[in-house]
């Protein structure tokens, strides 16, 4: 698969891609230079051709880039090729976490298989992502070392000391900010630089543990601008004579023109990287997984429009500068080629296969490894958000009653009085859980042997927990703002539909705790708490102690933002290599059979208002009418159901962007907002939906979705094709072109596509303008 820029001169590209340029006579220098350059980005520890714990094929991995990057250094020379990975290369599958783990249990001494890739397909440079810094800071130290040692530098200019650590001062780099190049022009050498910056909002994430005394932007930064990251370092890559600079940054798209918030859109920085900054030639960049904006030009503070790059996890960028010399020798050029290339269209490099091997057969053995039982009946269940599961419970159990353990043997060492006395406690047991939704894709708990392959299916995240001491109030006010700023209720057809909204990964699930949310109820008086499962009645004055994982402790986007690995009684990073997945193994080793009868207590979502008599605002009229399902010919709106927003022709952030829209009952209030587009719905004998707006533009994705656009002529016709499957209280649509089940999704307040998880991020309707229905 290849997507071209525009502007693309077509025929050099595909001289380029054969290998077809005119040779140059016998001893002739040639006047110009073809370089080259490559990019990786979230890879997600992707080395392997299986997914070890799916047993399906997994065809866009490091074996197979290796291949397409060896057919590129063979066509334009391997000193004119760059090969720059962009971050989060090590977490996301056994293969490579598996090792890393013996690592830090000090039962191995072997690189990291990721990193071993990169050594062995000689990558230019390796830049910091965010998933980075999941790990402790003994390991990736480690392997950063070893990546130094062989060759392949590792990149993060606005990663600092903050002086907090012996012989460190504030401000002092901690990785090395940028790297020169040099490319052969015309018989003369010129400098090609390369600034690595890594995504600023790591402390929103991730404990200072696997970070300890370093900061993500410099002191004085205290807007975490990347632009003025950019900044420091690129006067200073001009002045050591770089005449063409790369910046590889691990953050998303976002856009130039609102204020900057860390914590709001402060990990999406790409096109105010740009806006604000004059030298950048060349942007990669990634996090956001989204390659739809991938070859793009964007003006920069001079008006200059630089070509970005993002491989979305899946693809391998490619592009191709011509440069030459002008009448004094500087160096000029051309952008021939901005492509992403699909791995699954290469073989697998078996040389590098044979090297990974090893670790894959390793990780194939752990994940087989049985540790109990599932007995009784499990409710299979995916609704994590809405309604109160097994699977869920099961991994808040293991939260509760694992944690309890922990702190009765630190207990034994410390003395029970001197314990309680730290957490303010009257009791050392724990009440509750407070997670996120930690389930890998479709998974639910089935009853039958359960193997370490099932518990990183049930939890696929690398975090640890730890155990916080929380007052009544504090427990409350946390739970009333997840009730209101991630649930919502529409009343249709007579029922109230609750629909989960906004930042799934801040999400808040509750367990060990009874109680129920009102949705009908004012903001702040959402929640109805009964008490805890263990018998411990709830009140606001008293401490109580709730397990909760290191992701959302201390997130900016839900209720315990205000509370660190500091307030911990208890961490689970503090352990000998103990990790989550190893928790869960204990507990069921240690009960050999768990039922959904074990866990004790509910949780449940209710709507006390009229479902039956639902008006309009006082003096509106009705501006569309909901459509059960559109005919051919028939003008629509598409609209999201939890956030009450229309979809709008105006690209955001790889997507397009949304507008408000109140909805009463089946009908939207009042006259249509400006820019909400009016699509045609297109419908053959198969029930496939094509949507067309007012200029005849396509509703489409990219083929790893991430994205969503309006096209009039779309590279492949099943992009723009679309299924619907029925979800609750509205529609998933789903495209019929793009991997992975690519639905209709809206996420950080724009529409685009991803991988479909049923909830109400995935959930629409369709209305019917007013006047159109007339």
């Amino acid at each position: 698969m290849k997507r071209l820029i525009r502007g693309l001169a077509l025929l050099l590209a595909v001289c380029l891609g054969a290998g077809l340029c005119p040779a140059m006579a016998e001893g002739e220098t040639p006047a110009y230079t073809d370089v080259a350059v490559l990019s990786t980005t979230d890879m997600h520890g992707k080395c392997w051709e299986t997914n070890v714990l799916t047993g399906g094929a997994e065809k866009h991995n490091m074996l197979r880039v290796s291949t397409a990057v060896k057919e590129i250094r063979a066509t334009f020379g391997e000193e004119n090729v760059l090969l720059i990975d962009n971050g989060d290369l090590y977490q996301g599958t056994q293969v490579s976490e598996y090792q890393l783990l013996q690592r830090h249990m000090g039962l191995s001494e072997d690189p990291l298989v990721m990193a071993l890739c990169l050594k062995e397909m000689r990558y230019t440079a390796s830049v910091l992502g965010n998933h980075e810094f999941n790990y402790p800071w003994e390991v990736m130290s480690e392997t950063y070392r070893w990546l130094e040692e062989n060759g392949v530098p590792v990149l993060a200019a606005n990663v600092c000391h903050d002086g907090s650590e012996a012989g460190t001062e504030a401000g002092q780099q901690a990785f090395t900010p940028y790297i020169i190049r040099t490319v052969t022009v015309n018989g003369h050498e010129h400098i090609i630089g390369i600034l690595g910056l890594e995504n600023c909002d790591i402390t929103r994430w991730d404990l200072p543990y696997n970070y300890p005394g370093l900061q993500f932007v410099h002191p004085g930064n205290d807007g975490f601008s990347m632009a003025e990251e950019a900044k420091r370092f690129l006067p200073e890559m001009r002045e050591a004579g770089c005449e063409f600079i790369i910046v590889s940054y691990h953050g998303g798209l976002g856009n130039a023109e609102s204020r900057l918030v860390f914590g709001g859109n402060s990990e999406s920085q790409a096109m105010r990287l740009v806006a604000e900054t004059a030298d950048i030639d060349l942007l990669i960049n990634g996090h956001d997984h989204s390659d739809g904006y991938s070859g793009q030009l964007f003006a920069n503070a001079e008006g200059r429009e630089i070509p970005m790059v993002n491989g979305g996890g899946q693809e391998l960028t490619r592009t191709v500068f011509r440069f030459t010399e002008n009448e004094n020798g500087a160096l000029e050029w051309e952008l021939l080629e901005s492509a992403n290339l699909d791995p699954a269209q290469y073989d697998v490099d078996a040389e590098l296969e044979e090297k990974v091997r090893p670790y894959a057969d390793m990780a194939e053995r752990y994940v087989e490894q049985p540790v109990g039982i599932a007995g009784g009946e499990w409710d299979g269940s995916r609704d994590y958000h809405t309604r109160q599961t097994d699977s869920m419970d099961l991994v808040a159990k293991v939260c509760i009653d694992m944690t309890t353990l922990r702190i009765a043997e630190m207990a034994d060492e410390y003395g029970a009085d001197a314990v309680m006395a730290e957490a303010g406690t009257d009791h050392l047991d724990t009440d509750m859980s407070i997670t996120t939704v930690t389930v890998s894709g479709n998974y639910v708990v089935e009853a039958g042997p359960v193997s370490m392959k099932d518990i990183y299916k049930l939890y696929r995240y690398a975090n640890s927990i730890l155990v916080i001491p929380m007052t009544g109030a504090q427990i409350r006010a946390v739970m009333e703002e997840n009730a209101s700023g991630r649930l919502a209720a529409r009343v249709h057809g007579g029922t109230a539909f609750a629909y989960a909204k906004g930042d799934t990964n801040t999400h808040l699930i509750f367990g060990g705790l009874n109680f129920s949310y009102d949705l009908a109820r004012p903001d702040g008086e959402k929640v109805v708490i009964e008490g805890f499962a263990n018998g411990r009645p709830f009140e606001d004055d008293r401490v109580y102690l709730a397990a909760v994982n290191n992701y959302i402790l201390g997130n900016a986007r839900c209720g315990l933002r205000s509370f660190s690995a500091e307030d911990a009684i208890w961490a689970q990073m503090e352990g000998d290599g103990e990790i989550v997945q190893g928790l869960i193994a204990e507990y069921l080793t240690r009960q050999g059979t768990v039922t959904p009868a074990d866990f004790g207590w509910h949780w449940g979502i209710t709507y006390s208002g009229d479902t039956e008599d639902v008006q309009l605002p006082e003096g509106t009229e009705a501006g569309a009418n909901m459509v059960l399902i559109p005919a051919d010919g028939q003008q629509v709106i598409i609209y999201h159901e939890a956030e009450q927003l229309a979809m709008t022709g105006e690209p955001a952030n790889g997507g397009l962007d949304a507008v408000r829209w109140e909805a009463a009952g089946e009908v939207l209030a009042g006259p249509m907002p400006e820019g909400a587009v009016v699509f045609t719905v297109h419908v053959d004998e198969n029930y496939v939906f094509r949507f067309s707006d007012p200029e005849g533009r396509w509703l489409v994705t990219t083929p790893s979705g991430n994205s969503l656009t309006l096209e009039k002529e779309p590279a492949d016709e099943k992009l723009a094709c679309w299924h619907l499957e029925p979800g609750y209280g509205g529609w998933y649509i789903v495209n019929e072109g793009a991997r992975y089940s690519q639905a209709l999704e809206l996420y950080s307040g724009r529409f685009t596509t991803y991988g479909l998880s049923p909830s109400g991020l995935y959930t629409f309707n369709f209305y019917e303008p007013a006047e159109a229905g007339q």
